[in-house]
């Protein structure tokens, strides 16, 4: 009851409230991290209709403690649907310079931002819902080394309904308990939000300066191209192609997404042949050739297709299957710090006990945020495009069409796998449209080129993305490439990608297609220390490596919130 009671409250309109707009409330020190002031900006809710209320935008502000100060920097993990107030801390100070104004945001209907998202009625629900199902498990194919075989499209259509039908039930109930709020969450509001909280605390001309990664090259890449003349220093890294997320329906957007997905996989297994099997214990031997590690792979998922592997005794009790399996490890491809987590757990798996593959896959209840819920499709479901008609509106057989060109023309490990851990599709179910949705141009002039990074093996945004962006803004941007595997730059510190990220805040542009190299254990060896891995680095770059590593712990855990 009071449940209900208080979607009721949120759903009306705050008539009256209009008089608050571009008021900042501070709360106490107490509700921050260390050194950081919290609170919340008061925005209009539609840019386009005062009517229609407000919004409350909250916000972690990490002072400059070097003077003059610059300016403030925006800070968004990504996701979308992660929490940017996390981030406000020293470590990304020590990235972005001290004289800096570092403010984390929860964009809208995220966190502690209002409206929030609050389609189910918490965590649990949420967890009950997508348990076991296709939403929590992926896709299963029956053989990837097969795909002409007929009944692997069947199957897949059949996975498709389930799929699509889970959607449906996601969407209604948004309309539900949410409503019209669902308008407001399109990333080109949140850019607006952007501008007006500029304005609230630097004044009127300051400009907008931002650091964003992973779908914050999404929010980066629309700030740039929708007010260019109000960019000031502007970093993308893990690049999303804005083209595609914009111009093409969600379902379609991982086509583009896996394009260096294969390449990261080899390298994840030449890595850990070279490792031997006390490093790697997916490789039988030092230098086996890794042709031979995939097959047992491969052998072990085709065998999953069929009969899945209980785990009686992880977190819950509960199951893997192939699709659970293959998702598992994509998402692992991203981060290589934990590649050797992911390769215990697979070996385990292998030989009967699925207990850490399923802890692994499917988080805890205990780590979900409160406030995790269908943030997410609140922003992608805005930003893609909606149907033109009827006959574009995906059918089952049209989405498994879609998974096998994948599966065919771009990743034949992984391309029916993106779902779990880039849970977006089905708004075409979606049960409202936003008062703005932006498709472009993107080749916008900038006074200060933006700042794009990629890695060269990034199995979900992967540099040709990077390369795309760079193209469309040749005098206005300059890509940066770290030689290496993982999602963002963060995924494997580097303290070159730091110095030249950090230089850039101080005013020095670098060489377009300037390289770092990446040169470290991926399956550090038991008797390594993870000292032993940094012999060579002098003790500033030991500082910018730490760092860097704060940094993509910091991130993983803003991603989930």
């Amino acid at each position: 009851m009071l449940q209900s009671f208080s979607r009721v409250l949120r759903q009306q309109k705050p008539y009256g409230r209009e008089s608050e707009i571009g008021t900042v409330k501070w709360s106490p020190a107490a509700e921050c991290n260390p050194g950081t002031e919290c609170g919340s900006v008061i925005v209009p809710k539609d840019y386009f209709d005062r009517s229609a209320g407000i919004a409350s935008i909250a916000i972690a502000r990490f002072k400059a403690t070097k003077f003059p100060k610059k300016g403030t920097v925006f800070l968004n993990p990504g996701g979308p649907g992660g929490s940017g107030t996390r981030l406000a801390t020293q470590t990304f100070a020590d990235l972005i310079g001290d004289d800096w104004d570092l403010l984390g945001f929860d964009p809208r209907g995220i966190n502690k931002t209002s409206p929030q998202v609050q389609c189910f009625n918490g965590s649990s629900d949420f967890n009950l819902f997508v348990a076991n199902t296709v939403l929590q498990q992926g896709f299963n194919v029956a053989s990837s080394r097969n795909l002409s075989n007929p009944a692997i499209e069947a199957q897949l259509v059949e996975q498709a309904r389930e799929f699509m039908a889970l959607k449906k039930s996601q969407a209604e109930l948004c309309a539900k308990n949410m409503g019209d709020e669902l308008k407001y969450m399109g990333t080109a509001t949140v850019v607006r939000d952007m501008d007006f909280i500029t304005k609230v605390l630097d004044g009127e001309d300051a400009k907008i300066n931002f650091w964003g990664a992973s779908y914050g090259s999404i929010l980066g890449a629309y700030l740039v191209n929708m007010l260019p003349e109000r960019a000031g220093f502007v970093v993308i890294d893990g690049i999303v192609d804005p083209v595609n997320w914009s111009t093409e329906p969600s379902h379609k957007w991982p086509v583009n997404w896996l394009s260096s997905t294969e390449k990261t996989y080899r390298f994840y297994l030449e890595t850990c042949s070279r490792a031997g099997p006390e490093a790697c214990p997916l490789t039988q031997y030092i230098d086996e050739p890794y042709q031979d590690i995939e097959t047992r792979l491969e052998d072990f998922f085709d065998a999953l297709a069929l009969t899945p592997l209980p785990a009686p005794f992880g977190f819950r009790p509960g199951f893997v299957t192939s699709g659970g399996a293959r998702a598992f490890l994509l998402q692992y491809l991203q981060r290589p710090q934990k590649w050797a987590e992911s390769a215990l757990a697979l070996s385990q798996a292998m030989a009967g006990n699925g207990t850490l593959l399923f802890n692994l896959l499917v988080i805890p209840l205990k780590e979900r945020t409160p406030h995790y819920d269908l943030a997410r499709l609140g922003v992608t479901c805005m930003d893609s495009p909606p149907p033109k008609s009827p006959a574009e509106v995906p059918t089952a057989e049209v989405l498994a069409v879609e998974l096998i060109k994948s599966l065919r023309e771009v990743s034949p490990h992984f391309g029916a796998s993106a779902s779990v851990g880039e849970p977006d599709g089905g708004c075409q179910y979606w049960p409202v449209r936003g008062p703005e949705r932006f498709a472009g141009p993107w080749n916008a002039t900038l006074d200060w080129p933006m700042l794009i990074v990629s890695n060269t093996m990034d199995p979900i945004t992967p540099i040709q993305s990077g390369l795309r962006i760079n193209s469309l803004m040749p005098d206005s941007s300059r890509l940066i490439i770290k030689d290496g595997p993982g999602h963002c730059s963060d995924a494997f510190p580097t303290p070159c990608i730091m110095k030249l990220i950090r230089g850039y805040f101080a005013g020095s542009l670098p060489e377009n297609g300037t390289m770092c190299d990446s040169s470290y254990s991926y399956f550090p060896q038991p008797s390594q220390t993870e000292g032993a891995a940094l012999v060579g680095l002098t003790s500033e770059d030991m500082r910018l490596w730490e760092s860097a590593r704060e940094i993509g712990e910091l991130l993983t855990d803003a991603r989930r919130a």
